[in-house]
């Protein structure tokens, strides 16, 4: 099997999201914050189990056009915001030239720079 580089559009990343306000912790509420990245796949164990309530782990699929955000602005019931910090374990390198993952805009093996 040959992999092309428009193989590499969308790939799965771990986040970590913290201060995540307690009446979100369910299915339903933490999908919603977690589309704000990009489709939400899985919950941890520790997540889904509420052994943790400090901080959500989910996977993520990204796609390579994707910003990866630190923070999440969230509008409360009441009207009110709270910020949800986004943190990634592993950031894949991406070329916004090709929107693909593979490589980074430094190495495009198309050769065009954007300065």
């Amino acid at each position: 099997m040959s992999l092309t580089l428009e193989d590499f559009k969308s790939i799965s990343v771990w986040v970590k999201l913290s201060k995540v306000p307690i009446r979100y912790w369910k299915k339903l509420g933490l999908s919603y914050i977690a589309s704000v990245l990009r489709r939400p796949l899985h919950m941890d164990l520790s997540t889904t189990n509420r052994y943790a309530l400090s901080f959500v782990r989910g996977c993520i699929e990204m796609a390579a056009s994707s910003s990866f955000l630190s923070s999440i602005t969230l509008e409360l019931y009441d009207g009110s915001t709270t910020t949800i910090e986004v943190e990634y374990p592993w950031k894949p390198a991406s070329c916004t030239l090709c929107k693909v993952f593979d490589h980074s805009n430094k190495n495009c093996p198309k050769g065009v720079r954007r300065e």
